[in-house]
């Protein structure tokens, strides 16, 4: 659509209001405040742009989420230079903090008035996709003529709001000229808002974390450079199982020689300090202790070989204060799931006596069939209730930091790397669950290294040589055909079979319809409780045609268009009219299964792994013992390939 035709349309709502309903209802309803609130829509700029002082006042109050906010940013910027797009971050307050690009979009910027210190607020721009998307409170775009203001219409932008601990602290947005509208654009933004946010929940869990071990009685140790002890208190004897009257001795001979203790006693009296790092301890009865360790060398010149103090804390009762306090990543039990139809309940009934059972588990079924909600029952129900869930969506994950994320890393182990290192998702897991969705998404290259985790119940940080054991109940789900990946050369057939021990098939929504109407009713007087709404009904035309659809889209589908709904009704019933736009989208409605393009065979997983080597051995200069320290095998492995 052109400059013209754009103007045209825009003027006819403007002068049509019965034109209007033309209008997404969310962009209608926003014109329809810009009216009331007297935006003129013929402004030729942006109506109010910050003083220098007022700009600096507001990054300063919103530093927490700009600190957060410009690695993302400049992550989102590389993926998009050269397309056109800004990437801009506004305040709760639609002030835009910080705009960034590649000159030329910067420049367009400039002339669309989206620059730093702008004030988008609804009231003085009218409608716009950082504004709505913070009122709405869920990513929204808005593209050219659906702006409410002339001077807007050059653009089109897509914008996700950003939670913090239940509050809308800011959005993220990606902006261009309108015609270079992508249809990822939304769905990048959106990503990137989701990982500033889980690095904000991340924040804030470490912060009561440490809170927590501050407050603790802690174990003190003091140790002289050959380990003997000169200093034990009573709840450092309490954590390693030993007499409490134990004041001296030497401490690898007390806790009993093995590799795990040796390597413990070798790094606190290498004589450098650390921070907070996890060891794992056996006593002679083979018991485990695990423990959190800061190490503090006693560095006094006049007095040699001074020694060690020991800062030991268990892990099991800080991680249990912090699971009490912030609560478990699962929430949901077997009696939340709403359902009477023969395959539900058949799906439910293997899924709890999986759940007691220590082998791992593959969910099945289509997209929105409530695959993360059956893990969740499935952890709640299980032995490992008391201990950590984590779910990642290998989907969601950079190709590139996936296996960081996964397996941790230890300082320098990239350009970057945390002083320190960072615990990875399987080492946080240890004793609990973790729900792998999306499991065929991830790498080829990197499922070896998962297959060995699976089979050696360790992992390897990266730039790491330490086998770290871990205990972790492995749910994985898909909603793809896994044989059909390992036929395409996608998915390692071995892995498959080790993860697949148990398989749980998840039946659409379209094959439940004795359901539909119960799942309905359960996510009515949810939202009618959330949005502070009186008890609400379905029109009987409704219940009729919810029968009748397909729902290509499952249970999350259904749980969204009743949300959509009862914020829209404008009394205490669902009217059809509500509804008829979803229910008759012929595209996702009647198109239940559109044949996957055929696409080439790709590459075997023998030649994948063989040229990844070849990658290693390229940029290690054919140092097989740094290749193999960076791909986490030994190097009797590594010379088998």
């Amino acid at each position: 659509m052109d400059n013209a035709e754009m103007r045209r349309r825009w003027t006819e709502m403007h002068n049509k209001p019965d034109l209007r309903d033309r209008l997404r209802p969310p962009i209608k309803y926003s014109w329809e405040r810009s009216f009331d609130a007297g935006v003129d829509p013929y402004i030729r700029e942006n109506a109010y742009i910050c003083t220098e002082d007022e700009l600096n006042k507001a990054r300063q109050n919103a530093q927490y989420l700009l600190k957060i906010s410009e690695p993302v940013m400049q992550d989102l910027n590389e993926f998009v230079s050269g397309t056109g797009f800004v990437v801009a971050l506004a305040d709760a307050d639609c002030c835009l903090l910080k705009v960034i690009g590649d000159q030329e979009s910067l420049s367009w910027a400039k002339s669309a008035h989206f620059v730093e210190g702008s004030l988008w607020l609804e009231k003085l721009v009218g409608t716009n996709a950082g504004c709505l998307c913070m009122d709405l409170a869920k990513p929204v775009s808005v593209f050219g003529y659906e702006h409410f203001c002339l001077f807007s219409h050059v653009s089109a932008s897509s914008s996700a709001p950003i939670i913090d601990n239940g509050k809308i602290c800011g959005c993220l947005s990606l902006a261009a000229p309108f015609n270079r509208v992508s249809n990822h654009t939304l769905g990048m933004v959106v990503a990137a808002a989701k990982n500033i946010m889980s690095t904000m929940a991340l924040v804030r869990m470490n912060q009561f974390q440490t809170t927590v071990m501050d407050s603790m009685s802690e174990g003190v140790l003091a140790l002289d450079a050959n380990g003997n002890i000169t200093f034990m208190n009573n709840c450092c004897a309490q954590i390693l199982q030993l007499p409490s009257q134990v004041s001296d001795g030497n401490i690898l001979d007390l806790l009993g020689p093995n590799l795990e203790n040796q390597y413990f006693i070798n790094k606190v009296t290498q004589g450098r300090t650390f921070i907070d790092e996890n060891f794992k301890l056996l006593t002679r009865d083979n018991s485990t202790i695990n423990c959190n360790v800061t190490c503090n060398p006693l560095n006094n010149p006049d007095i040699p070989d001074g020694g060690t103090v020991v800062i030991i804390k268990e892990s099991q009762r800080i991680n249990r204060l912090v699971k009490k306090w912030i609560g478990d990543g699962a929430k949901l039990t077997f009696d939340n799931i709403v359902g009477e139809d023969p395959r539900l309940l058949q799906v439910l009934k293997t899924a709890r006596a999986a759940a007691s059972s220590a082998s791992n588990v593959v969910l099945l079924g289509e997209s929105g069939t409530g695959k993360d909600v059956i893990a969740q029952a499935m952890h709640n129900a299980s032995p490992r209730r008391d201990h950590p869930y984590v779910a990642i969506n290998c989907a969601a994950l950079p190709r590139d930091l996936i296996a960081s994320e996964l397996f941790g890393y230890d300082e320098g182990a990239f350009t970057g790397a945390r002083k320190g290192g960072n615990v990875g998702k399987f080492e946080l897991a240890d004793q609990g669950t973790i729900f792998l969705d999306e499991i065929a998404d991830i790498p080829l290259e990197l499922q070896a290294s998962l297959l060995r985790v699976l089979e050696e119940k360790a992992v390897i940080r990266l730039g790491g040589t330490k086998l770290i054991p871990v205990d972790v109940r492995i749910i994985a789900a898909t909603n793809k055909d896994l044989l059909a990946e390992i036929k395409r050369h996608r998915f390692r057939r071995d892995l498959y079979y080790r993860l697949s021990v148990i398989r749980i098939t998840i039946p659409p929504l379209r094959d439940r319809t004795a359901d539909i109407l119960l799942l309905a009713e359960r996510f009515i007087d949810k939202y009618c409780r959330r949005f502070n709404k009186p008890d609400m009904t379905l029109a009987p035309d409704v219940r009729a045609a919810f029968q009748k659809y397909n729902w290509p889209g499952n249970v999350r589908e259904l749980q969204n268009l009743i949300e959509g709904a009862i914020q829209l009704a404008p009394g205490r019933v669902i009217t059809y009219d509500l509804v008829a736009e979803y229910l008759h989208d012929e595209e996702l409605g009647n198109q239940l299964y559109p044949a996957e393009p055929s696409e080439p065979e790709g590459p075997t997983v023998a030649a994948m792994e063989k040229q990844m080597l070849l990658d290693y051995l390229a940029r290690y200069q054919y140092n097989k013992s740094e290749v193999a320290k960076a791909m986490g095998i030994s190097r009797n492995t590594l010379y088998r390939h």
